[in-house]
């Protein structure tokens, strides 16, 4: 019996966590059993190709909203082309209304509903006997004639230990992928627009083996270990010994936790403070601050501690944080959804994701949509439109300041010029509303735009609202210089001056320079050296600006030097300093 798990993933460098875990549970059982990834962005017919080519007996699918569409177009035309094969799906996107699929889809044999291990297992266990009374199994809905029969709902796996590591042993072809991982299921939280709320209670991996593994990801160099944990620091202590565990064997792996921002104590920061850059995400759900839309979506959060004990650990971690809001709660009209940005951005994150709400099959807030007045598309991933409280033309207005927020506060690329700008409102909200109207009315949304090209455009916005030119120009040329190494700058920027080269030149022939400034390049030569450092001026002192906002006095010419390693690193040089070369 050859059987055939697949899955269609958002991206390439995705990796689907369920289907390893099913076919890890499962291989040593049916040795027939085969596992093939595949992604949306993937022409559909060569995926249906593969597929198909495969002459499986048993063909699995993992549904989410991202691929259902396409894996209900590749699942009927197996059926029409290789009647004989069984198909199955499961996920998340199909467990909330399974009769209504399979009367849809009558391609479809089988749908798994909730966790799948031990019901595929059973279920295969049976069809490798050719036994069809499946009726003991639960979690399952099947046909049988023209009727449909569902099961009774399976209970959840109580040990988690009994699951074995969900990847290979060699996880060489894992290096340069995002791999995905849990060590708990469950969540403590009871928010209604996710389908966590409908599991009750936490499920934990023993410490011991999850500090194992691990050790498995950093040993093989994984590039990003994104854990799939709803609330990770549910358990703060436990949570506490993880984090200390992997400072102890830090390697180049980063690992991204979702974590709940008011339960980060002080002993959480002083643990945190000692990751190195690039060790740690952190992503945190504020999703609102509007206390009635807490309520009505059954959220507890304190975001006064939240924002109390984040911006702790901003100034005192190299902790990447990532906040996420969501537009098109209950309860949160346009100015509502404002004050949750504004109260979100002033926290200065590295990343504040703004995301509209979808209405998941199977989501509280999906069963009370005609309550609460939503509109939403009818097609996954079933974005809302509009509601009681937010209108069409306002969403859409979002999507705007959504675009910029990822072209600009999110790209990591104006850092120095958007702490500037942030600093001095009080309302950032406004600015990237008012920034967003601006790029609408020159028809920018409808155009591709290169990165060096949107420097140029910000310039532009901040003269159009009469900022300080002198400080945006130079902020952003320290934006751009940070991010790339040029060697012919931009007009606006100004150019590099001979003089300036020349001087590069023959500061670099100096041999006390090279150990002050670049002891890990020791015994390169000048040449060399050059291609790895440039030296800027700037009419003012950038980075004096970045540490004060604030500042209003007049600022003195400064010349930089930037060393573009792993990390760039900048040095504030005094022209004293040349007065021999």
């Amino acid at each position: 019996m050859k059987i055939l798990l697949t899955t269609l993933n958002a991206k390439f460098v995705h990796t689907s966590l369920a289907l390893w875990s099913l076919y890890q549970f499962c291989r040593e059982d049916f040795p027939g059993l085969k596992f093939r990834e595949f992604n949306i962005n993937q022409e559909l017919a060569w995926i249906f190709g593969e597929i198909y080519s495969e002459k499986a007996d048993v063909v699995g699918f993992s549904c989410n909203i991202w691929n259902i569409e396409q894996t209900l177009i590749i699942t009927k035309r197996l059926k029409e082309l290789a009647p004989r094969t069984t198909i199955i799906i499961g996920g998340p996107e199909v467990w909330a209304e399974p009769e209504q699929i399979m009367l849809k889809n009558p391609q479809l044999d089988l749908i798994v509903i909730g966790e799948g291990e031990l019901t595929l297992k059973e279920w295969l266990e049976q069809y490798s006997k050719e036994s069809t009374e499946w009726e003991t199994i639960p979690g399952l809905v099947f046909r049988r004639g023209d009727s449909l029969v569902r099961t009774p709902a399976r209970k959840t796996i109580a040990d988690l230990n009994m699951l074995p590591f969900p990847y290979p042993e060699d996880l060489t072809d894992f290096r340069l992928k995002l791999v995905y991982y849990e060590t708990s299921r469950g969540c403590p939280n009871h928010c209604q627009y996710c389908l966590s709320a409908n599991e009750r209670g936490v499920r934990f991996l023993g410490l011991d083996r999850v500090k194992a593994e691990m050790l498995k990801f950093i040993k093989a160099e994984i590039a990003q270990v994104k854990l799939v944990d709803r609330s990770f620091n549910c358990d703060l202590e436990r949570a506490k010994e993880i984090w200390r565990f992997l400072l102890e064997h830090r390697g180049v792996t980063n690992f991204h936790f979702e974590i709940i921002g008011d339960l980060l104590d002080d002993e959480s920061i002083a643990i945190l403070s000692a990751a190195p850059r690039g060790l740690f995400q952190f992503e945190i759900g504020v999703q609102s601050t509007n206390k009635e839309t807490l309520r009505l979506i059954s959220r507890r959060m304190d975001f006064e501690k939240l924002k109390r004990q984040v911006s702790l650990l901003q100034r005192n971690s190299k902790v990447f944080t990532h906040l996420d809001l969501i537009a098109g709660l209950p309860g949160e009209d346009y100015q509502s959804f404002a004050e949750s940005f504004n109260d979100s951005l002033l926290i200065e994150p590295n990343r504040l994701q703004l995301g509209f709400l979808k209405l998941l099959k199977g989501s509280g807030l999906r069963e009370r949509a005609a309550e609460f007045e939503y509109h939403f598309t009818e097609e996954a991933p079933y974005e809302v439109l509009a509601s009681h409280w937010i209108t069409y033309e306002e969403l859409w207005r979002l999507k705007t300041i959504e675009d910029l927020l990822e072209r600009y506060y999110n790209s990591d690329r104006f850092t120095a010029t958007f702490k500037y700008l942030i600093a001095r409102t009080d309302n950032p909200f406004k600015l990237f509303e008012e920034f967003a109207q601006w790029w609408k009315t020159r028809e920018l949304d409808q155009k591709a735009h290169k990165v060096k090209d949107l420097y140029q455009y910000l310039l532009e916005f901040s003269q159009f609202l009469n900022g300080n030119d002198l400080v945006i120009r130079n902020l952003l040329k320290y934006d751009l210089l940070l991010g790339e190494r040029m060697v012919e700058l931009p007009e606006w920027a100004g150019r590099f001056g001979p003089e300036l080269k020349m001087i590069s030149h023959r500061f670099w022939q100096t041999p006390e320079n090279c150990r002050q400034y670049l002891p890990e390049w020791a015994g390169l030569e000048p040449r060399e050296i050059q291609r790895k450092v440039l030296f800027a001026e700037f009419e003012i002192d950038p980075e004096t600006v970045i540490s004060n906002p604030l500042i209003d006095q007049a600022l003195r010419p400064t010349l930089i030097l930037f060393v573009y390693g792993r990390e760039v690193k900048t040095f504030k040089l005094e022209r004293e300093e040349f007065k021999d070369v």
